[in-house]
């Protein structure tokens, strides 16, 4: 085990035996599980529509040179700016010379798992720029200093208790404030920010090829009111979000609020940014920064790009068995869950390695999945490629080849008295089982005892 790996396993212990923390992980599962339950009863044909956005998805891996330079040309033909980052470094430079050059020093910013991933807001106040989380699941996060526990429902971890002491601490209102106070807290604290911003930074949830329109969609309203409040809108968006057409957002937008826990099981708002805000009164400037980030890497792999086809509905980290025991921190991944245990291949193999072993290959992600990918086998993938190429799994290859030797030859595995087995497998796995599983218990007699026994052969 790689020592980041001995780490993540101290954590986990921590996280999966503390009974509070697993009562609230199975009521958010519970709750998925209601809202999940008739989704598919809004379509007529529901595997119809997955291979619809399938095909859509996939078809840009073989056009994505091409496809996102016709989205650069058009944002560039519909007013707006377009450069391009190849990873996390380059991509915060780019925000904050932007930044810097438009003399913004208040900023909001909406959700967005890439502004996680490449620890944008940490970099940008080392350069003592003020930025403000706009979503409240987020909001509430940075006021702990935490990344989001999920990445559809980012404070899901916290009660309604322990949020009301911090607010107490940070905004100085009363404590015990009930859900609707707090609300009234949030908006009036960002009402605030919002009015005082001189910059918006968003993500986006597709970005169009033929068109150059970018696509947003909230419940909150905050991404609105960003671009609204200011002239310096910065989207931050990673090229696997390009889609070739306008006309695929009528299949990809409705699958990918699919598993909304709103009344109506959808966004509230959908917005269709086709260029910036000029008129007598406004001159907002749009700059859009592509940001690679070994997704480039991640295409080259035949098999586990089909991962980039992800809509972050939130279905498969909802449903599975393994995030719904240990949650999203002890990951330390902005994909926390089975999409983020199968990207981390790219980040090399120390870094995938302990993340390849949370599948318990039960296939219930694939069964929510919209995009019909077969997570379980993409994580598969990963074992196989890390099996053959990180050296340090070389104890756990010879452990292998070991018992493969032994089980390979029945006389040699009759040679030696059933407690000596038991003390060799048990000096073998007992680090790696685990200390709260029971070692497997050799049968007393083998199988060709038995069956000279029942054949009365001596």
């Amino acid at each position: 085990m790689t020592e980041k790996g001995a780490i993540f396993s101290q954590n986990v212990k921590q996280v999966a035996f503390n009974k509070e923390h697993h009562d609230r992980m199975m009521a958010r599962y519970d709750f998925f599980m209601c809202v999940a339950k008739d989704c598919a009863n809004n379509y007529a044909n529901i595997e119809l529509e997955k291979s619809r956005a399938f095909n859509i998805r996939n078809k840009v891996f073989k056009y994505y040179d091409k496809l996102l330079v016709d989205f650069e040309t058009n944002v560039i033909k519909n007013g707006g700016t377009v450069r391009w980052a190849l990873d996390a470094d380059e991509a915060k430079y780019m925000v904050y010379t932007i930044l810097n050059d438009e003399k913004a020093k208040n900023v909001v910013k909406t959700k967005s798992i890439l502004s996680e991933e490449i620890e944008l807001i940490p970099f940008l106040e080392m350069k003592k720029i003020n930025v403000t989380e706009t979503d409240t699941g987020d909001f509430i996060c940075y006021q702990y200093n935490e990344l989001p526990s999920d990445p559809n429902h980012s404070a899901a971890h916290k009660s309604r208790s322990e949020i009301a002491e911090i607010y107490s601490e940070k905004f100085g209102v009363k404590e015990n404030l009930n859900a609707k106070q707090l609300m009234t807290v949030t908006r009036k604290v960002l009402n605030d920010k919002y009015s005082n911003a001189d910059a918006a930074i968003t993500g986006a949830d597709f970005i169009v090829a033929d068109t150059g329109d970018i696509i947003f969609s909230e419940n909150e309203g905050n991404v609105l009111k960003s671009i609204a409040n200011t002239d310096i809108h910065i989207v931050l968006v990673g090229i696997d979000k390009l889609i070739p057409s306008i006309d695929d957002i009528s299949v990809l937008l409705p699958l990918s609020s699919m598993y909304e826990v709103t009344k109506n099981k959808s966004k509230s708002i959908y917005t269709i940014l086709n260029k910036p805000a000029k008129d007598e009164f406004r001159n907002q400037k749009l700059y859009v920064i592509l940001v690679d980030n070994n997704r480039s890497k991640m295409l080259e792999k035949e098999q586990q790009r089909r991962i980039i086809t992800c809509i972050e509905c939130g279905a498969c980290h909802s449903i599975c068995p393994i995030f719904n025991t240990i949650g999203g921190h002890v990951y330390e991944n902005a994909f926390p869950g089975p999409v983020g245990a199968i990207k981390s291949i790219v980040d090399g193999y120390e870094e995938a390695a302990h993340l390849a072993t949370l599948c318990m290959s039960c296939h219930q992600c694939e069964e929510y999945c919209p995009m019909k990918i077969k997570i379980s086998d993409l994580i598969f993938r990963n074992k196989v490629e890390i099996a053959k190429n990180d050296g340090s799994l070389l104890g756990e290859k010879r452990l292998f080849n070991f018992i493969l030797k032994r089980v390979g030859n029945r006389k040699d595995m009759d040679k030696t008295k059933e407690f000596i087995n038991r003390f060799e497998l048990k000096q073998l796995i007992k680090k790696t089982w685990g200390a709260r599983r029971e070692i497997p218990k050799f049968a007393e007699k083998s199988f060709s005892e038995i069956w000279r026994d029942i054949n009365e052969i001596e």
